[in-house]
C-alpha cells in the first residue's frame, strides 16, 4: 500500500494542484490549462503506442484530427449550411454531413471514425509485419495526407482558414461555462489516465512492453504480435479522438495543424522531455512545453522559439529519459516508491541478461 501511495504522489499533487487553479487564475489562463489538459489525453494516448508498444507514429494527429474536425464540422452546421459552403454555392448541407446535424451522433461517430481508421491501417501495416523507421514513414506520409486533404477540401472543412466560431459544450442549448468545462474535461482527463495505469499493469500491459524489448521473442513464446500491436493502435486512436472532440469546444477554433505533422511532431516532444514509457511523464511532457511555450511567446515575442528550442536541447542532453522519467530513476535509490535504478542496471549489464529478464517476465505474465 505504501508503495501504492508513493508511486501515484505525484499524480495526486499534480491533480490537486489543477483542480484548485480555477481558484488561483483568470479566465484566460484557466482556458489554456483546460487545452493542456486536454491535450495530456493525446499525449497519453501516444505513450501507449511509443512508449509502452515501441510503435513510433509520425502522424498520430491524425486521429486527434478526426475526432475534431468531426465535432467542429457538427457544430458549424447547427444553423444551417455555413459561410464557407456558401462561398463556393453550396446551398443545402450535403448528404454525408448531415448525420453531423445531431450533436450525439457527431459524439459517437468522433471516437469510433478514428478507431476505425486505426484498425483499419493497423491491419495492414501490422499484419505485413512493418515496423521500425518503415512504420513511422508510412504514419509521416498518413499525416501529410490527410493535412492536404482537409486543406484541399475547403468548401466542406473551412481549407486553411479552419472552422471559426465553435461553441463550449451545449447542455440544453446553452454552452457550459467555462469553469464547467475545465472540471468535466479534467474529469474525463483522469479517468482516461488511470484506464491507461491499469492497461498498462494488465497482462495485455506486460506483453506489449516485452513486444518493445524483443518481439522476436515474444514470437517464440506463440503471443500474436501484430493482433497485440493492432488492439493498442486502436486504442489509441480512440482516445485521441476523444481529445481532438474535447479541444474544440475550449478552443473555438479547429485548423489543418491539428491534424497534421505540426500536431504530430509536437506531442513526440511532450513525451520525449517528460518521459516516455511513464504515464505521468506524459502529462508533465504536455503540461511543461505548452505552459513554457505561451509564457515565452507573451515575454519574448521575437525570441521565444529559440530560447524553447535551446530549453528542448538541453532538457534532452541532461535528462535523456525526460525529465520525469530521469527524476524518476535517479531518486530510485532514495524513495522506495521509485523504481531501483542500479538494480535495474545490474540486471541489463549483457544482452543475455537483458534477454534472461525479459523471457521470465513473458513466462510470468
Amino acid at each position: 500500500m505504501k508503495k501504492l501511495a508513493g508511486n501515484n504522489a505525484v499524480g495526486i499533487l499534480l491533480l490537486l494542484f489543477l483542480s484548485a487553479f480555477p481558484l488561483l487564475a483568470s479566465d484566460f489562463r484557466l482556458e489554456m490549462m483546460g487545452k493542456f489538459i486536454v491535450l495530456i489525453i493525446f499525449a497519453i494516448a501516444m505513450d501507449l503506442v511509443w512508449g509502452y508498444a515501441g510503435l513510433l507514429s509520425l502522424g498520430h494527429a491524425v486521429f486527434f484530427g478526426i475526432g475534431g474536425y468531426v465535432l467542429a464540422l457538427s457544430y458549424s452546421i447547427q444553423n444551417g449550411v455555413p459561410g464557407f459552403m456558401t462561398r463556393f454555392d453550396i446551398n443545402e448541407i450535403p448528404a454525408f454531413l448531415q448525420p453531423l446535424e445531431s450533436i450525439p451522433v457527431a459524439l459517437l461517430l468522433g471516437l469510433l471514425l478514428p478507431s476505425l481508421l486505426a484498425g483499419i491501417i493497423g491491419s495492414f501495416i501490422f499484419k505485413s509485419k512493418v515496423s521500425g523507421v518503415y512504420f513511422a514513414l508510412i504514419t509521416l506520409a498518413l499525416g501529410k495526407l490527410f493535412e492536404m486533404l482537409v486543406i484541399n477540401l475547403q468548401m466542406y472543412t473551412g481549407g486553411f482558414n479552419g472552422l471559426m466560431g465553435l461553441p463550449r459544450f451545449p447542455v440544453f442549448g446553452e454552452p457550459m461555462s467555462l469553469v464547467s468545462y475545465y472540471y468535466m474535461v479534467l474529469i474525463v482527463t483522469v479517468a482516461v489516465y488511470l484506464f491507461a495505469q491499469w492497461l498498462t499493469n494488465s497482462h495485455f500491459g506486460k506483453v506489449l512492453k516485452a513486444v518493445r524489448e524483443n518481439e522476436a521473442r515474444i514470437s517464440f513464446f506463440s503471443y500474436n504480435v501484430s493482433n497485440f500491436k493492432i488492439l493498442i493502435f486502436v486504442i489509441s486512436g480512440f482516445l485521441s479522438g476523444l481529445a481532438g472532440m474535447l479541444y474544440v469546444p475550449i478552443n473555438g477554433f479547429f485548423s489543418p495543424s491539428e491534424i497534421g505533422l505540426q500536431m504530430s511532431t509536437l506531442v513526440i516532444v511532450w513525451l520525449a522531455i517528460g518521459g516516455r514509457g511513464t504515464l505521468m511523464g506524459a502529462a508533465a511532457g504536455a503540461l511543461i512545453i505548452n505552459w513554457l511555450s505561451n509564457l515565452l511567446s507573451e515575454r519574448y515575442p521575437e525570441l521565444w522559439q529559440l530560447l524553447l528550442g535551446a530549453i528542448i536541447v538541453l532538457v534532452v542532453l541532461f535528462f535523456p529519459d525526460g525529465i520525469y522519467g530521469t527524476l524518476k530513476n535517479r531518486l530510485g535509490a532514495k524513495w522506495g516508491s521509485f523504481p531501483n535504478r542500479k538494480a535495474r542496471a545490474e540486471a541489463s549489464n549483457t544482452r543475455d541478461a537483458k534477454e534472461a529478464s525479459l523471457i521470465e517476465n513473458v513466462r510470468d505474465v
